[in-house]
């Protein structure tokens, strides 16, 4: 089990993009030049029925600058907003369902490439400090994270799988450089994530990714390993204009 945090980034590829402490295919909203990107996300469980949707706005030069939440009955359920300064993010803020300020996300750059990562609670608070390896592509390589509560430190690193060259392996580990996890991603030959493989321990988990004939993300599931068994979680489909 990971003790602070957890890493889910990702390298440089088409669709995909990156956020340290979490990973989602709306990071190249935020990072990257997309082409076409989706006004809506509806999520269902694995019965079909739907328990969350996720809308989108976006400013003139396509980059996602709010992301609207509804419960399953269709409630308003909280939001994200992004600010950007010159072309670059520069916050992240999370309000809940009564428009109360969450967590807020600041980020540092040099020239275009992303340093470092602050996250402040409800209060203002710094809770955790990210120091980032990245190039001014919006690609992440390496990255380590500190709590500045427990003082907790846990880094990542990405390597080629030697055997599987449409595999990068991402390594977590923690201040004694103690492995924590391994995350694989997988990739087409186009070049687009179709798999995450998440290994801790005794547990398996995967997350998979369906396209487009056009080569935009159409939907993404989570499935978790029960004995010998895959068993779906739950599913996001992408809803485009």
């Amino acid at each position: 089990m990971f003790r602070t945090f957890i890493f889910f980034i990702i390298l440089s590829f088409p669709i995909m993009g990156y956020t340290p402490g979490k990973w989602s295919h709306k990071d190249a909203y935020l990072f990257k030049k997309v082409k076409k990107v989706p006004t809506k996300e509806i999520v269902r469980n694995a019965e079909g029925q739907v328990v969350y949707v996720a809308e989108y706005e976006y400013n003139s030069d396509g980059k996602l600058i709010t992301e609207t939440y509804s419960d399953k009955e269709g409630k308003g359920d909280g939001k994200t907003t992004f600010r950007y300064t010159e072309g670059l993010l520069t916050s992240e803020e999370v309000y809940d369902n009564g428009g109360h300020l969450v967590e807020r996300k600041d980020f540092q750059f040099k020239g275009r490439a992303l340093k470092k990562m602050n996250v402040k609670d409800r209060e203002g608070k710094l809770v955790m400090v990210y120091s980032i390896e990245s190039d001014g592509e919006g690609n992440v390589f390496a990255a380590e994270g500190k709590n500045m509560e427990t003082k907790d430190n846990e880094s990542f690193r990405f390597q080629i799988d030697p055997k599987r060259p449409n595999v990068q392996i991402q390594y977590l580990t923690d201040d004694k450089k103690k492995e924590l996890g391994e995350i694989h991603f997988k990739f087409d030959s186009k070049g687009n994530l179709v798999e995450r493989e998440f290994f801790q321990g005794e547990n398996r988990r995967v997350h998979k990714l369906k396209y487009k004939a056009d080569g935009s993300l159409e939907s993404h599931s989570f499935h978790v390993k029960q004995g010998d068994n895959w068993i779906l979680e739950k599913t996001h489909v992408l809803v485009y204009d």
